[in-house]
């Protein structure tokens, strides 16, 4: 009897000791080896941004690290970090994605400045609302009321003209504000540097190309809206051209889109104005005003130096997904020599 409530003591014990034992932890979350994130406040409009950093793995030649600086960070870091380090793709380039942090003081600013939040947002995360409305305003043109409601697509609230046209102070800011910070972190080679957007982020890399294009050596503009506020960007086109042909700047030019992004969609969701739809997707015209640009470019005869590639479309690719395969070309035009 002795023995049999001494066994049973022991078990008991174990059990209590298992039972008081602490939860183990839940999986971390994945993570970019060797990256940094940092936050900071714009010294040109006060607003706030995070970059997202991948430094190589590699040692850095002598003339230092090259740059990609991605557009869309918080979208596009990733794809970005894994196309520049996987299969030796270019192994010494930094990649830099500049977006929007997830801090109650980013979410605060914005949300003071851009005022209500439309209803499609209202079910958003206050983070993921701030975010939205931070991009079209760094990414874009300014614009009147009565132009920003004729480019607005049927059913769509407008944009207010407050929240939109700051992408001159935004370029500003990676000039003074992001690129010394990269510079401080790693040796860099000024002269291998790259910017890469994607639609609005497209429009943004060629008003930067047309507006400051020795700032960066290849500048990569997929999908770019070049649509917005009727084509307002190309007022920038012939300055850009007499700077080339004189000889004064020759930077690397590569433009891509989607194949199917001026495709109409097969159906609409119920109520939608279809035909309404249908013609401003044809005044858009996605493939042909990034055709008609490449042409364009390619048609200036500059210094050496000077390259624009061929029009790259890729088949099957709706506006939505062409990030990806542009991603691939930009790593290849900019890096792969």
């Amino acid at each position: 009897m002795m023995r049999q409530l001494a066994i049973a003591s022991i078990l008991l014990m174990t059990a209590a000791a298992a039972s008081a034992q602490p939860e183990p932890p839940p999986p971390a979350e994945v993570t970019i080896p060797n990256s940094r994130r940092v936050e900071f406040v714009s010294t040109v409009n006060g607003h706030r941004y995070l970059l997202n950093i991948a430094l190589p793995n590699v040692p850095p030649p002598a003339a230092g690290y090259r740059v990609l600086y991605v557009l869309d960070g918080n979208g596009y870091f990733g794809m970005a970090s894994d196309a520049v380090r996987m299969n030796g793709n270019a192994p010494d380039v930094v990649v830099v994605g500049i977006g929007y942090p997830d801090s109650p003081e980013f979410v605060a600013q914005s949300l003071a400045e851009r005022g209500p939040v439309p209803e499609r947002m209202a079910a958003l995360r206050p983070v993921d609302i701030a975010r939205r409305r931070e991009r079209p305003y760094d990414l874009t043109l300014p614009a009147t009321a009565e132009q920003i409601a004729a480019q607005t697509a049927p059913g769509v609230p407008p944009y207010l003209p407050k929240n939109i046209g700051g992408l001159d102070d935004f370029l500003k800011t990676i000039e003074q504000d992001v690129k010394p910070r990269i510079a401080a972190m790693a040796p860099i080679d000024r002269t291998q540097q790259t910017l890469f957007g994607h639609s609005l982020g497209g429009l943004a890399v060629l008003h930067a190309l047309f507006t400051e294009p020795g700032a960066f050596r290849t500048f990569v503009i997929a999908s770019p809206s070049i649509w917005w506020n009727e084509r307002a960007v190309l007022a920038g086109e012939a300055k850009f051209a007499a700077a080339v042909t004189s000889g004064k700047v020759a930077p690397r030019v590569l433009v891509t889109i989607g194949a199917d992004e001026s495709t109409p969609p097969k159906s609409f969701p119920p109520g939608t104005d279809a035909a309404a739809w249908l013609a401003r997707s044809r005044k858009i015209d996605m493939v042909g005003n990034g055709r008609a640009l490449t042409e364009r470019l390619q048609a200036m005869k500059g210094a050496p130096g000077y390259e624009v590639a061929d029009y790259a479309a890729f088949p099957h690719q709706a506006h939505g997904i062409s990030a990806w395969p542009a991603m691939g070309r930009a790593v290849e035009f900019a890096f792969g020599r």
